[in-house]
């Protein structure tokens, strides 16, 4: 997973706190089914989105509004869903095996079993599946193992040190949007990036935006990564939102080894400490509280740049206002690394040292 120098991101814990990002959700009427182990549904397979006598998608298009509507997670507890969001799902069920609704302590994501983990990964692709064929499309559900492998994945080039990756790349939000070997690609899984390359350009957005909404690289390998589904949007959204709970959902869950971490952020000192970097940020023209505003602003510019296709096919104005943007992101990364060096580093090691123990820094 990708990480900043700044004081969101230090030691031995995940913290990752993109801001909500507003959600574009093509929606396409149609039945959906599929059965598996995990989830149920029912309703007619197959299908393509509907075409115009243009020959571009049939959509409808709705954006985030504050009548939400309630879904239900595995534990009971109601998570609320923008109409749109929850409308794609419409017909589409989980059904959670009891290794998917434990909720034990372990050492993978969210603090959870790996047993748990495989299990709610199998449950979340089918109902992606089911929700895909609902605005009809495909999708080929993702096995664990070619999501653990994005995950996993090292998406910065070999060979290079920190400071050496941050001045050529920034924080690759940008700089190394959806290459081919990114976490983002690797966890759609290659059958659904080869029926993602057969369609049309006018659909290919569709079906990017029916699966991840405005934030085409918040799929769910890396966001299941990152500890925070708060960017996804579409079908990823609608799926996490029936498999994880409430608290995993939001951008502020903090995972820490250690149960004593989770006073780390309410520290004095280092509330102190994050005000002061917000401040040097600014005397260089950055107006961000933390970290996670500087992921949700470059993704955000991005995919107003983007418009949710591949970067490599812009031209003239579009292709010269993300090079300004690339330019900016690695600017920003500089300025970032400079004030978590003086205001923030120091003090985040001490503390963490005092409440997490002696080896939280290595």
């Amino acid at each position: 997973m990708k990480t900043h120098a700044g004081p969101d991101n230090k030691g031995s814990h995940k913290f990752r706190g993109l801001a909500p990002l507003l959600l574009a959700i093509v929606l396409v009427a149609a039945a959906c089914s599929g059965t598996s182990s995990t989830t149920t549904a029912t309703g007619q397979t197959g299908g393509s989105p509907a075409t115009t006598a243009s020959g571009g998608t049939d959509t409808l298009v709705a954006t985030t509004s504050p009548n939400e509507s309630a879904g239900t997670d595995s534990s009971g507890t109601t998570t609320t869903l923008a109409p749109d969001i929850a409308a794609l799902g419409t017909g589409c069920s989980a059904d959670l095996s009891a290794a998917a609704q434990n909720n034990a302590q372990g050492e993978e994501e969210f603090g959870l079993t790996e047993e748990t983990i495989i299990a709610r990964v199998d449950a979340v692709e089918s109902l992606i599946a089911c929700c895909a064929t609902n605005a009809g499309f495909e999708y080929s559900p993702v096995d664990y193992a070619t999501v653990r492998k994005a995950m996993d994945s090292n998406s910065k080039p070999s060979g290079l040190t920190g400071d050496e990756f941050r001045a050529q790349f920034g924080y690759g939000i940008t700089t190394l949007y959806a290459g081919a070997g990114s976490q983002a690609v690797i966890g759609t899984g290659q059958q659904n990036i080869r029926y993602r390359d057969s369609l049309s350009p006018t659909d290919r957005v569709a079906f990017e935006r029916t699966l991840f909404g405005d934030n085409p690289e918040a799929t769910f390998a890396v966001s299941l990564d990152d500890e925070n589904f708060a960017a996804t949007g579409g079908c990823t959204k609608f799926a996490v939102a029936q498999v994880f709970t409430p608290d995993q959902l939001g951008a502020s869950f903090v995972n820490y080894q250690n149960a004593a971490g989770v006073s780390i952020d309410q520290d004095p000192r280092i509330i102190a400490a994050r005000k002061d970097w917000a401040t040097c940020m600014r005397a260089d023209g950055y107006s961000y509280n933390n970290t996670s505003e500087i992921d949700a602003d470059l993704a955000t510019r991005l995919n107003g740049i983007t418009g949710g296709v591949d970067p490599a096919t812009l031209s003239g104005e579009a292709q010269a206002a993300l090079t300004q943007l690339q330019g900016e992101e690695i600017a920003i990364a500089a300025t970032d690394k400079k004030c978590a060096v003086q205001f923030v580093d120091d003090i985040q090691l001490k503390v963490e040292a005092e409440l997490l123990g002696p080896g939280a820094n290595k």
